[in-house]
């Protein structure tokens, strides 16, 4: 069996395969940099219990880490082709342009088995945490993921028909004219959703037009801030409005640590 775990900057998150079979997965929103650390979380989600052959790492803090795991010398795969690989593996397309929502944003075309860095966004994850924590004073997922679902947009962003009356162009009046330009009336709640719908749309928008300029039409999305219930609603708004396809297979949130493992390198 091969553990894939994907080192990511704001979590940490493990998986793994019988052959191409997922058998096991976990994370924690925690980035790790010490061989006891990943130990404890393995061990905690009980990785070891498993006969595994090897182990595939990838992932931004992936290059700092240097030493054996459970007494395997772990192989470092090439983060853009752990994404375009694990998007394609889960969604069952031989062709896709992935889109990761991590910390930060990265699109990558997979093609003929092989990732191209496509474009990427600072917005992401990252983002939702940074401004959550300084606009509501709350860090915890399960937190602004309740406090989103009581916002009200409508109290933080000026929609299309606020501006101009009614629709323009291709979008409707009720599209996002300018986000957080409203701020009547708001409260945490509103806060919470507008900081979410904002990186939401902004991530679409970067990606339906990559899609355009590859010529690629199944968008496949990977990584943990699209984990976020109003993330994935607004991503999926957007994608129904600009005619766009947008697909969140199963374990998608695991999907760069899944291509990890997966890499034919990591199978020697």
């Amino acid at each position: 069996m091969i553990l894939g775990i994907d080192f990511g900057a704001s979590n940490t998150g493990a998986v793994l395969l019988d052959g191409k079979r997922l058998v096991k997965k976990a994370s924690t929103a925690k980035t790790m940099r010490s061989k006891m650390e990943i130990e404890l979380f393995l061990k905690k989600n009980k990785f070891n219990s498993f006969n595994i052959s090897g182990i595939a790492i990838t992932g931004g803090k992936s290059a700092f880490f240097k030493q054996k795991i459970f007494g395997i010398k772990p192989l470092h795969v090439d983060e853009i082709q752990a994404i375009g690989r694990g998007a394609s593996f889960l969604a069952g397309a031989k062709r896709c342009l992935a889109v990761s929502t991590g910390t930060g944003t990265c699109v990558v075309l997979f093609e003929k088995g092989k990732s191209k860095h496509v474009i990427g966004s600072g917005l992401g994850g990252g983002t939702i945490l940074g401004l959550s924590k300084l606009l509501v004073r709350e860090t915890r997922i399960s937190e602004l993921i309740g406090l989103a679902r009581r916002g009200n947009l409508r109290n933080v962003d000026l929609s299309v028909g606020d501006i101009v009356g009614g629709g323009i162009g291709i979008v409707n009046s009720k599209a996002t004219g300018s986000n957080f330009a409203k701020m009547k009336n708001f409260g945490k709640a509103d806060l919470a959703a507008g900081v979410q719908n904002m990186v939401a749309e902004a991530v679409a928008v970067l990606a339906i037009s990559a899609s355009r300029g590859c010529k690629c039409g199944e968008i496949v999305f990977v990584g943990r801030a699209a984990c976020f219930p109003l993330v994935r609603e607004r991503l999926l708004l957007a994608a129904k409005l600009f005619g766009a396809k947008f697909v969140f297979p199963k374990d998608f949130a695991f999907g760069t640590a899944v291509g990890a493992a997966l890499s034919k390198n990591s199978f020697k």
